[in-house]
């Protein structure tokens, strides 16, 4: 049986947030969103947050806002 993988918000979060060699503390900062906020996120807590945050973060990271929400 196939493994299928369901990529989240909070996993592309994640993984470029450690591309860009950044805590989860200095992507909050950046964003301009509490710590708490991102860690829901990526924790899939909150798994649709304002559009408002979705772009802080995606400007924070410098990838569209496209790239965080695709499922590939």
């Amino acid at each position: 049986m196939p493994i299928i993988a369901c990529v989240t918000l909070g996993d592309n979060v994640r993984v470029l947030r450690r591309r860009n060699f950044m805590t989860q503390e200095q992507l909050a900062k950046a964003a301009g969103i509490s710590h708490r906020t991102l860690v829901n996120i990526e924790t899939k807590r909150v798994t649709e947050p304002h559009f408002s945050t979705i772009l802080k973060l995606a400007e924070a990271l410098d990838a569209e806002p496209s790239r965080l929400v695709d499922q590939e």
